[in-house]
């Protein structure tokens, strides 16, 4: 930017193209242009070997592997280095080496792209002679067998143990943002074989299964891991089951479930039930009143604490109740049509299965079954449309926030969380906006004070506790900002 706005003096505006050019060299357009207008900077300010110089990288940020064909396509960096002895004779012997080195991996690179073999000899190399090789090692990736090969020799020049997998597992990561499963397989596969013993390389490789649909190879790999006795430091391969157990519907995943909750485990989130589902949700659901009239078999007992005035609600409520789910429902009809005030009351003393179904509780029941199955994009939906038919139905905003974070969506969970909150506070709603907030904003203060408002309407909410604790853990080992 500096460069571009004139601001620099004449020598760092050349330096300053030198480096740019250098830090943009994964980029060998730009790298060179930058290169380039550094020779020109340098020869304004009447400095050769450093033009030269210039000179040379702008030559060497043209060659990648694919573009070495035979000798002649290095001609531009040999004559750059004659050009160098021609300034400075000294300076020309002391890089004669380095990029004889350089044209040697280049080289390299291109047989190996050729499909040449994966040579075993040890040589010295510097950083950007190991990126060539990990060129032709991404070439390669469609014989995975072959990219693995690159990667163990790339390893060896490092100077890194015969057990290690650190190039092996950026090509793993790489293939996972692509979603290019099978080579992925492959190398995971050869990993697991050269002695790697992790569990997450286990449960990669059963994540890379299940993207294949081949969820019975996956199972048997995590259960042979797992083994008889699990403890727990198999928490994390434990938790991946329940998760995905619950999403492909193992009917062991219930087992899992018990297994991972013995070893001290917490069940992931996907594998809990939507919040319409909670204790605390079917305590909101249940009858507003308490009901004291009970019709039986004909008969009707009336509590004598009974209010004086509420004698009729109570009395119509119970017989709704009594006379069974179709009787009861018509003379619910008749009610809302006769005494529209007094249905009202009737509704605070039945339970949520009793009362008319709205076309919003409907929407919501939907919703609700569909968070069960883990096709939360599809809840969306349904929770959208049940609150397109009653803004104010807390449980749907509640649920909506859910599955938005479940979708990895948590910027729409905090907002819905916070529109829960905003019609009726919960215990709920807040440990829900405390774990959206810490996922999707990395804010664990804020979070802290949802978890801590949480207890304060539930002081017995054990989620809440343990989020609160884990929460307060990370802030104190990250300092007082929390990072």
């Amino acid at each position: 930017m500096l460069i571009t706005i004139g601001h620099l003096a004449a020598e760092a505006r050349a330096a300053g193209h030198f480096l740019v050019g250098y830090a943009l060299r994964s980029s060998s357009a730009e790298s060179r242009r930058h290169f380039e207008l550094a020779v020109v900077a340098y020869r304004d300010l009447r400095a050769p070997l450093l033009a030269a110089l210039a000179g040379l990288a702008a030559a060497a940020a043209s060659l990648t592997p694919e573009r070495i064909r035979d000798d002649r396509t290095i001609d531009g960096l040999l004559s750059a280095v004659t050009d160098i002895g021609r300034v400075d004779a000294e300076c020309r012997r002391r890089i004669t080496g380095p990029v004889d080195d350089y044209v040697t991996f280049l080289r390299l690179g291109r047989e190996l792209m050729d499909g040449g073999p994966v040579p075993s000899t040890l040589l010295a190399a510097a950083e950007d002679e190991l990126n060539i090789l990990r060129t032709a090692m991404v070439a390669a990736l469609p014989r995975p067998e072959r990219a693995a090969a690159i990667a163990r020799w790339i390893q060896a020049l490092r100077g890194l143990p015969a057990d290690s997998v650190l190039e092996l597992e950026q090509l793993v990561d790489m293939l996972a943002e692509v979603r290019d499963w099978e080579p992925r397989l492959a190398l995971l596969r050869d990993m697991i074989a050269h002695g790697d013993r992790r569990d997450e390389t286990v449960i990669e490789l059963a994540r890379t299964l299940t993207e294949l649909r081949r969820w019975d190879e996956a199972r048997v790999e995590l259960t042979a891991r797992l083994g008889g006795r699990p403890g727990p430091e198999h928490v994390e391969l434990l938790r991946f089951m329940v998760m995905t157990g619950y999403t492909v519907g193992d009917p062991e995943t219930p087992q899992w479930a018990r297994m991972l909750q013995a070893v001290g485990g917490e069940l992931p989130e996907s594998a809990m039930p939507p919040p319409t589902m909670s204790a605390e949700a079917g305590q909101a659901r249940q009858p507003r009143r308490r009901l004291l009239v009970r019709f039986e078999n004909g008969s009707l007992t009336i509590d004598p604490s009974i209010p004086a005035g509420e004698v009729k609600e109570h009395m119509m409520a119970a017989m709704v109740l009594g006379l069974g789910a179709q009787k009861g429902s018509e003379l619910l009809d008749d009610l809302a049509v006769k005494d529209p005030a007094l249905y009202e009351k009737v509704l605070d003393y039945l339970p949520a299965d009793a009362r008319p179904v709205s076309e919003a509780d409907a929407h919501l029941a939907a919703a609700e079954q569909l968070f069960q199955q883990r096709r939360y994009r599809e809840a969306v939906t349904e929770y959208q449309a049940a609150l397109a038919a009653d803004p104010d139905l807390e449980f749907a905003q509640l649920g909506l926030g859910d599955a938005y974070y479940m979708l990895g969506e948590y910027r729409m969970a905090i907002a819905h969380f916070t529109e829960s909150i905003a019609i009726r506070p919960t215990p709920q709603a807040f440990r829900f906006l405390g774990d959206a907030i810490l996922r999707g904003q990395s804010d664990p203060h804020r979070a802290k004070q949802c978890y801590e408002q949480a207890l304060e309407l539930d002081p017995n909410y054990g989620g809440a506790r343990n989020a609160l604790r884990q929460v307060t853990l990370m802030l104190a080992e990250g300092g007082a900002d929390g990072r």
